[in-house]
Order: structure tokens, then sequence, then C-alpha cells
């Protein structure tokens, strides 16, 4: 079982400088990486997403957050990859919503993404991480 520990928003880049009534043609960039601390069954993700308008209007969303999470020793790293990916998108998506919202615009409600965990890439380096404290203190 994967848990959620909690998380924070490192950072929000916000740009809306289109003039009103422009249809935007949105697209996605997400990166999705998770550093584990093997001893504890602990683990931070770390989630870089970015929106663009595809016709290179000066819209623009990037958003950079970070979560803890607890899993059981049993558990496959690339299920901890995609199941700690699915716990955070609904904060994310909430996020963009509750932005855009307050900026002014409609809120704008980004379609639920879901990784494929066959091309999950697992690094079996040593950790370097081990012993770190939390990213969300």
């Amino acid at each position: 079982m994967i848990e959620l520990k909690g998380y924070k928003i490192n950072s929000v880049n916000f740009e809306n400088k289109v003039a009103n009534g422009t249809q935007l043609k949105l697209q996605n960039q997400v990166k999705y990486n998770v550093n584990y601390v093997d001893a504890e069954n602990r683990c931070i993700g770390m989630l870089d997403f970015r929106i663009t308008d595809a016709d290179m209007n000066p819209f623009e969303i990037r958003i950079e957050m970070v979560a803890e999470f607890n899993y059981t020793a049993d558990e496959q790293k690339p299920d901890i990859h995609t199941g700690s990916f699915d716990q955070m998108f609904p904060f994310l998506r909430q996020t963009v919503n509750t932005l855009t919202s307050m900026a002014g615009m409609p809120g704008l409600l980004i379609p639920i993404m879901k990784l494929d965990k066959n091309s999950v890439s697992v690094n079996n380096r040593a950790n370097e991480d081990e012993g770190e404290s939390s990213p969300l203190n």
C-alpha cells in the first residue's frame, strides 16, 4: 500500500498575456521522478507540470510539486511510481483549476492522466538520499 504523507508546491509560474476571447490550443508536459529511501520504505515524488499554447500564444502555467509517501516492503518500484503519481495528481489538477479561476479566466480542468508502469525506468544506483529529512519541512 502506498500512502501519501503530505505534499507541497515549490513553485508556480503563470503567464496569461493573451487577448480576451483568444482560442488556446493547450498542450501539457509532465515530468515525474521518485527518489527512494529504501531503508525506511519511504519515497519522494517530484512533479514538474507545464501547460503551454501550441500556437505560441503568451500563455503558460508551470507548477513544481513534491510529495512524501510511505509504502509497504512488498511493493514493486514501478507500482510505487505510478501509484504515487495517481495520489499526487488530483492536487495538481485542483491547483491548476483554482489558479486559473482566481486569475479571471474560466477554471481550467486538466484531463486525468495515468502513467504506464511499463514505461517506468528505475535507476538502481545506491540511494544518496537515505536519512534525508522530508522535503516538506
